[in-house]
């Protein structure tokens, strides 16, 4: 039977039903904020219990909205604890506290012109010094953040049972009062123990959401409304412990509710797009608040009987909705007139940022990627593509006589790591103002371009070969990328993309040669070498599939200052970078037919040979034969289906595993001269790059003769 190392594997929807959570989150707390700074203090005079009626349901809301927006915040620094302090540390703590500040003076001067409403300003150097430091304001939940995010990387050597009892402890001690809690100190108090159960359970959180079902989603709901209940009739509130529980309860409707959400595409895509756009309303909804309460506070009071009564009911939901489009509005109105570091850390030397302000390095800068480039593309991703599990199989470990560890990137969005790469060179280019992108491949990467465009909002133009296996048309036209057909060579493709970057003005996001495409290729491999250290079985030798070479050299960049040996995998035939190491530059060859048509490029890129060439251990090639049986092993041990470039990945594991006496199967090594038998190694990783295969291939490699196969479509690259 498999079995996973990574039992936290990320569910495909997993962006979507936190974000939905992030959005609902911010209306629950404008909409709170709506109705004690401004609704409750309006003279109703209608003699019914509306008003009441809305106050009693924003505080019934307490226990869930901080509590679950935190957790969130918690999954989404998961990944981020592990990294360095340099990676790290810049935009999770000092670009949260700067944005902390700025806002702080901000809303101190704003809300200044507005004495009269009803909120935490200092009116002093003194105060404003306390809230800067030790009494945070209304932005409490940025300098909690900071604070949480510090403490959690800190402490991260620590039982996670030790941080959470301890935590769990002081939120259930300040709920009580007891501790001198003047602003808003009581709720960074209380709420660390979210942030950290969303950091350290974030496997068993996100597998909750994963399987929310309508049962589920009532059960939760009913125990929040007892919990709710008992607490009320109990005057229970203040008694240790109890709003933890409450909120505990809480947190676990409110995640199944956003999983539920996510699946109803209009409200779940509206949620999630509020939820991408989270910051700008929390630091400017409050001033907005202000300035309406001033202008219709009054007026709305000054009404007549029958209008007030039919008003009431649905104010506060009418003057929430009004908040947060002028909130967004004033943010687009911002960034606009170039206020950009009103919302990001002002730019350093040699970086970039994309909108939501996480760091990363030029894309044209003159230096090769390193491995701190790799951790900024691992950590930069994290929440929009799918962090896939690392799987084991005793009957493969058996053949190998080693521990094979398979990275299974065949579950990734659009089917392949190209993903990775493609996200974060899009991204990056979205962030840099442009409008559309061009992109060529086989498939794979086309596809990856597309999507990844889609999610920018970007368009996008892929070049595929005129005999481009008609499902690989099919998704790139799904998703949203106008398809151009052009000859049937690499050198005919990128002749028609670049004609077409050229006509339309849009950057040309190459599939292997790309600094961005090489990092975020390499986050697959990071994944994998971090999920086999925390299991206790940290890897020997890495392998990873040849194509251009960006999978190799980022597998190379993510190993770098480790013992991890990387081989690349190519099949006999279509040798470039063997090749290339031998002769000491990149050297084309005229590929060979082979089943793995993804590992078919003329020639390795001159990026990926620049950093593979030094850093690279060898590679090993492999035939049809091994591939298909590599393929069958997958498929029927593991259960997995792979495309035959990923399947050839295996086949090189269990080539080097059995350290194989035949000269062809000897690696290359990275110097150019034949390498001897390589150390025995106790644990290999591989890294399975994909998973599109044709049915009529899946049908014809599962029955077992490979002869021929090569003259049919197989994957992309």
């Amino acid at each position: 039977m498999p079995t996973r190392t990574d039992q936290g594997a990320t569910p495909v929807d997993r962006v979507v039903w936190a974000d939905v959570a992030k959005g609902a989150c911010i209306i629950l707390v404008v909409l709170w904020h709506v109705v004690v700074k401004h609704y409750l203090r309006i003279d109703w005079r209608i003699d019914l219990p509306v008003p009441g009626a809305w106050g009693l349901l924003g505080e019934q809301l307490l226990p869930l909205r901080m509590p679950l927006f935190f957790t969130l915040s918690g999954i989404f620094a998961a990944n981020a604890v592990a990294r360095p302090w340099r990676v790290a540390g810049r935009p999770r703590i000092v670009r949260n506290l700067y944005l902390y500040g700025t806002w702080l003076l901000v809303h101190t001067a704003l809300l200044a012109l507005v004495p009269g409403f009803p909120t935490d300003r200092a009116t002093g150097l003194g105060g404003l010094l306390a809230q800067l430091t030790v009494t945070p304001s209304n932005l409490w939940y940025l300098y909690a953040l900071a604070l949480y995010f510090a403490l959690a990387k800190a402490l991260r050597r620590v039982h996670p049972a030790v941080l959470l009892a301890a935590s769990g402890a002081l939120s259930a001690v300040a709920a009580t009062g007891l501790l001198n809690s003047p602003g808003n100190r009581g709720q960074v108090y209380q709420n660390l123990v979210f942030f950290l159960a969303g950091v350290h359970l974030r496997p068993h959180l996100q597998r909750w959401a994963a399987g929310a079902t309508g049962r589920r989603l009532a059960a939760t709901g009913t125990a929040y409304a007892v919990a709710l209940a008992a607490m009320a009739l109990a005057g229970a509130e203040s008694r240790p412990g109890v709003w933890l529980l409450v909120s505990v309860v809480a947190v676990a409707f409110g995640l199944t509710a956003a999983a539920r959400a996510a699946r109803l595409p209009v409200i779940g895509g509206a949620l999630a797009r509020l939820g991408r756009r989270t910051l700008p309303i929390y630091v400017i909804h409050m001033p907005v608040l202000a300035l309406l309460h001033r202008l219709l506070a009054g007026p709305v009071a000054d009404l007549n009987r029958p209008a007030r009564v039919l008003l009431a009911a649905g104010y506060p939901v009418l003057l929430t909705a009004l908040v947060l489009a002028l909130s967004l509005a004033v943010h687009r109105g911002l960034t606009a007139a170039g206020a950009r570091w009103l919302f990001d850390l002002p730019r350093r030397a040699g970086t970039d940022h994309n909108r939501e302000g996480e760091t990363m390095s030029r894309s044209h800068a003159p230096a090769l990627p390193d491995r701190a480039r790799v951790e900024e593309a691992a950590w930069w991703l994290s929440g929009r593509v799918v962090r896939t599990p690392v799987l084991s199989c005793p009957a493969i470990d058996r053949l190998a006589g080693a521990r094979i560890l398979l990275k299974a990137e065949n579950l990734q969005t659009g089917g392949s790591y190209k993903m990775r790469g493609a996200m974060l060179a899009v991204g990056r280019l979205a962030a840099d103002g442009h409008t559309g992108v061009v992109a060529q491949s086989t498939g794979n990467h086309a596809v990856a371009v597309a999507l990844a465009a889609r999610r920018h909002g970007l368009a996008a133009t892929v070049v595929l070969p005129v005999d481009a296996a008609p499902v690989k048309v099919a998704r790139a036209r799904a998703a949203g990328a106008r398809v151009v057909l052009a000859g049937t060579t690499v050198e005919e493709r990128l002749a028609a993309a670049r004609q077409l970057a050229d006509a339309d003005g849009h950057p040309l996001v190459d599939a292997y040669d790309h600094p961005d495409v090489v990092a975020g290729q390499g986050s697959a491999s990071l994944e994998l070498i971090e999920e086999a250290e925390r299991a206790g079985t940290p890897l020997d030798a890495l392998v990873v599939p040849v194509g251009g070479g960006g999978g190799v050299a980022g597998a190379c960049l993510a190993a770098a200052g480790t013992p991890i040996e990387v081989y690349g995998v190519e099949p006999v035939g279509c040798d470039s970078l063997a090749r290339s190491l031998a002769a000491g530059r990149p050297t084309p060859v005229a590929p060979a037919p082979t089943i793995a048509d993804g590992l078919r490029p003329s020639c390795v890129g001159d990026l990926p040979f620049a950093i593979a060439r030094d850093a690279v251990r060898g590679v090993v090639r492999v035939d049809d034969e091994a591939i298909a049986e590599a393929f069958r092993l997958l498929l029927l041990e593991l259960k997995v289906l792979v495309e035959p470039s990923g399947a050839a990945g295996l086949a090189g594991a269990l080539r080097l595993a059995a350290r194989s006496g035949d000269p062809e199967g000897v690696p290359q090594s990275a110097g150019g001269a034949e390498g001897g038998r390589p150390a025995r190694y106790r644990t290999v990783g591989v890294v399975l790059t994909g998973g599109n295969v044709e049915a009529e291939l899946v049908a014809r490699l599962a029955g077992g003769p490979v002869a021929d196969l090569a003259r049919m479509e197989g994957v992309a690259a």
